[in-house]
């Protein structure tokens, strides 16, 4: 607690900073002036107690005219009369004042100190409401800021009429009573640094005027992202008054924060919502030109011109040369597909088509081939990917050939197998294969088919023949045979089984083929293994 002592008379005042520092009380600093303009000098000099002890009589300012001088500029100083018996008269002008405590002179240690404790609770209670003021403000703030949040983003989002929709949230809402409205998004461009909460804080003070110079929105078009709405009446001064913005805004991102920043800017728009579609779609320009730009909202469409039709070449093309290609070879093609149109040509474009049609057609490339090839992809690409949504996280060029070498990976995780032309499908490996293999050693007597195991499974016969070969290291049919001579060998080593028994038990249509098919796998017949195994079989 700071306290200031204000007194002509030396020894009294001396007599008081003694007392005070004596006491139990705990002081930060114990101020002394002579007179009340001194005291008013050293406080607005920037020196501003907690609590005055100030004498009544004093030349030059007296205690009253302190009082009332304080009391107007700095309410929530709070004041100790120290004087006697003859200036109870000016004791009650005080109180007119607010002041609540006095204390006679010559004052004694049991008469100020009470009145000085007293007072520190007083001002640590009246702090602690404070606070809980300021929190409860502050809560109610943000609750009311996020509702408008909600419904501004409703608005910007819904696809409901637009003049009903217009019409309900104006009831509430300042800022979308223009006729006029320009939406900038801005992304931040930090590095291994992301946008802090206090940044954010920054910002939303630096726009939160409901009247129309600015309100911002965090995160709507990825991480590290945010919009602001201007709105307007003037289409002309609502662009200009933007542009300068946006450039005042990156300037002070850059030098303040070290932030390279992208901004794209929408047309002066009569509906929101097209302002705010404006403003994701120059955002993206970024892809295209580059990042820590500021980028006006051009019409992007698919126009038929040399750069966009060489672009729709290249895809086709690319399809037509996945057809028939082993594994190895199409995920080589696919690298290639995807440097070639986000690396090379796509600054050709600039604004002849968009980033969003691009990657819809590429990702649909990729699809089209697992589809004709049966490689499983459903749960392997996220939806945001499906949908063209993660564009808006991504950084630039760089960060989509990124993006798109994880999709590859995702869809065809392992290396092709030996022949150049498998797929090793984890997902598959590690859960329908090992259901495969113990269903086939539990009916290893049964006759079983790879199209007899594709029925039982839901899976397509060729796709599971690939699939199979590639975890198993062996074709299906190869492994369901060795499973089953080696069962043969176990019955003709121990059991009095004759051999056409055993044939017909493990499933062989007849004992010839079976005789050909042990023959084949072990290199000798039946009755040959039976002869030569350590038992002696009766049926030799």
């Amino acid at each position: 607690m700071k306290v200031m002592v204000v007194d002509d008379e030396e020894l009294s005042k001396d007599k008081i900073v003694y007392l005070l520092q004596s006491s139990s009380v705990s002081f930060e600093i114990v101020l002394t002036a002579g007179n009340g303009r001194e005291a008013l000098e050293l406080i607005e000099g920037g020196e501003l107690p907690d609590v005055i002890l100030t004498d009544i009589r004093m030349p030059v300012m007296n205690g009253l005219e302190l009082i009332e001088a304080v009391k107007e500029k700095y309410p929530d100083i709070r004041f100790i009369v120290t004087s006697g018996y003859a200036d109870f008269d000016y004791a009650v002008k005080a109180m007119k004042h607010g002041v609540t405590d006095y204390v006679l002179k010559p004052v004694k240690a049991q008469d100020l100190i009470p009145v000085v404790e007293a007072m520190r609770d007083a001002i640590a209670a009246s702090g602690q409401a404070k606070e809980e003021s300021e929190r409860i403000e502050a809560v109610s703030r943000e609750n009311r800021r996020m509702a408008l949040e909600k419904e501004i983003y409703h608005l910007l989002t819904d696809r409901r009429e637009e003049e009903a929709e217009k019409r309900e949230a104006e009831r509430d809402i300042a800022i979308l009573r223009h006729g006029f409205y320009l939406i900038a998004s801005v992304k931040l461009h930090g590095g291994e640094r992301s946008a802090d909460g206090e940044l954010f804080r920054e910002l939303r003070e630096r726009f939160d005027d409901e009247a129309g110079n600015g309100w911002m929105m965090e995160n709507y078009f990825g991480k590290d992202t945010f919009i602001v709405l201007f709105g307007g009446e003037d289409e002309n001064r609502l662009a200009d008054a933007a542009a300068q913005e946006a450039h005042r805004l990156r300037a002070s991102l850059r030098e303040r924060h070290g932030l390279a920043v992208t901004i794209g800017v929408s047309r002066p728009c009569g509906d929101p919502r097209t302002a705010y579609r404006q403003a994701a779609v120059a955002l993206k320009n970024r892809f295209c030109s580059g990042t820590d730009r500021i980028f006006p909202y051009a019409a992007n469409e698919v126009r038929s011109n040399r750069a966009s039709q060489s672009l729709a070449l290249k895809f086709k093309l690319a399809e037509q040369s996945l057809e028939n290609k082993s594994l190895a070879k199409a995920i080589v093609l696919l690298r290639h597909t995807a440097e070639d149109v986000f690396n090379r040509s796509l600054a050709e474009c600039r604004e002849e088509i968009s980033i969003d049609y691009l990657f819809n057609e590429y990702v649909n490339l990729v699809i089209r081939f697992c589809l004709k090839n049966d490689y499983d992809f459903i749960d392997r690409i996220e939806p945001d990917v499906l949908s063209g949504r993660v564009l808006d996280e991504l950084e630039d060029r760089g960060a989509i050939l990124k993006l798109i070498e994880t999709i590859i990976e995702r869809v065809f995780r392992s290396a092709p197998g030996p022949e150049g032309g498998v797929l090793r499908n984890t997902a598959l490996n590690s859960s329908v294969i090992d259901q495969i293999v113990a269903y086939v050693s539990r009916n290893i007597e049964e006759e079983i088919t790879l199209q007899t195991v594709s029925d039982k499974f839901s899976i397509n016969p060729s796709y599971l023949s690939r699939v199979f070969k590639a975890a198993m290291n062996q074709g299906f049919v190869k492994y369901v045979t060795g499973l089953k001579i080696d069962k043969a060998k176990e019955l003709l080593e121990n059991g009095a089984l004759e051999i056409a028994d055993i044939a017909h038990g493990l499933g062989f249509s007849d004992q010839q083929y079976f005789n050909r098919v042990f023959k084949k796998t072990t290199g000798t017949t039946p009755s040959e293994w039976r002869t030569k195994s350590k038992k002696s079989p009766k049926n030799a």
